[in-house]
């Protein structure tokens, strides 16, 4: 299984303290083996949202910090347009 990371999210991804890219990029490992977790950091709240396509790669399409329990309109938005453009 293939992690490809979408150019947008790597720019995210760079916002986020290291401990977090550090158990992102963990966790990734633990999904392509076939574990099912969640990530928790250290240092706040830090979303990171992904796509599995089965047995053929983890797609991460947006990575943010975490304001608020529910997605703002922005971030919707942002994740459909980028799923969609998976052609799923």
């Amino acid at each position: 299984m293939d992690l490809i990371i979408f150019k947008q999210a790597q720019k995210e991804l760079k916002h986020a303290p290291k401990d977090i890219i550090e158990d992102t990029f963990a966790l990734f490992e633990d999904l392509m083996e076939g574990h099912k977790l969640r990530l928790s950091g250290r240092s706040g709240e830090f979303r990171v949202f992904y796509v599995i396509k089965t047995g053929k790669a983890i797609y991460v399409v947006h990575a943010g910090v975490k304001k608020k329990q529910e997605l703002d309109k922005r971030v919707r938005q942002i994740l459909q347009t980028r799923i969609r453009s998976l052609n799923l």
